[in-house]
């Protein structure tokens, strides 16, 4: 792909900074420039987000000029078995991607991958959307009830979808739903490549929507993380859109924060109460979800 440049420091080197591929990336500056992608160039334009393991562009394919983000994965810090495996992961995440996106409008879709190896950078090509959840909330100073509900039903969906398939996405939060133009909500990141590395990297930093068996396991302990763990996190979006910020760990884990008037919907109230629970037993799972009355009634 031809993207070394004379300032691109070591993976020596990166391992040394705080955040090794941010340093990696950062050095290649790939904002402003064309870059062959598989079969394809893009036109790199700006960082729209980041993660554990990346940064995430907006772009556009020069063949066909449509917009698209492009997800650049750094495996320049990692030794050789690490890196097998984050490309093992990231490939099942582009098959789990493209299967979900098919059994739901409620995926994001990925269109391409490629891996440079001179750079050890990897480059996942899929839909762009306007923006994500977060920016859409902040936005906002006041959600309506109409909107909040039209926003939890897609939810639900992308809950069941993923409790369907039987994957377990462990880092839902309002930064990987992405809103599109028509108000149709997204996934993004399965979390697949997280997972494989949450013994290596420890926390991908989002505490603030993890359920507490996930917080409070140890690196390699993956026992308590099932479907009830992402289901404390959707309630948690649930809380943010009503509540303006994340619920805490105190219990009860469901009440509003100080200074800050109850919901006066008794069925909203009714699902925080059932997934803002600390035990994972006694947490509902997503078809509670969907057959809840809040989640039907118009």
């Amino acid at each position: 792909m031809g993207l070394r440049e004379s300032t691109l420091m070591s993976s020596a080197e990166a391992e040394n900074q705080p955040n090794g591929w941010y340093y990696i990336i950062k050095t290649i500056m790939l904002e402003g420039r064309r870059v062959p992608i598989h079969k394809d160039h893009y036109k790199f334009r700006k960082v729209v987000g980041s993660g554990a393991f990346g940064a995430v562009y907006s772009a556009r394919c020069v063949s066909n000029n449509k917009p698209v983000a492009i997800k650049v994965v750094s495996l320049a810090t990692l030794n050789s078995a690490e890196t097998e495996v984050l490309i093992k992961s990231v490939l099942t995440e582009i098959e789990m991607s493209n299967r979900l996106s098919q059994a739901s409008r409620h995926v994001v879709h990925m269109y391409d991958f490629d891996f440079d190896q001179q750079t050890g950078l990897a480059f996942l090509v899929m839909e762009l959307g306007k923006h994500n959840l977060e920016e859409e909330l902040k936005a906002q100073s006041h959600l309506s009830h109409d909107a909040r509900k039209q926003i939890w039903r897609q939810l639900v969906k992308i809950a069941l979808v993923l409790h369907e398939n039987n994957i377990v996405h462990l880092d839902i939060k309002p930064e990987n739903l992405i809103v599109f133009p028509d108000n149709r909500i997204k996934l993004v990141d399965l979390g697949i490549a997280q997972k494989a590395y949450r013994h290596r990297v420890g926390s991908n930093g989002t505490w603030l929507y993890s359920a507490p068996e996930v917080r409070l396991a140890s690196r390699d302990h993956v026992a308590l993380n099932t479907s009830k763990s992402d289901v404390w996190s959707w309630g948690a979006v649930l809380y943010r859109m009503t509540y303006h910020i994340p619920p805490s760990y105190k219990t009860p884990c469901h009440h509003p924060p100080k200074n800050q008037h109850k919901s006066r919907d008794p069925d909203l109230l009714d699902v925080l109460r059932h997934t803002l629970v600390l035990d994972p037993r006694k947490r509902v799972d997503p078809s509670w979800l969907d057959g809840h009355p809040y989640t039907r009634k118009r």
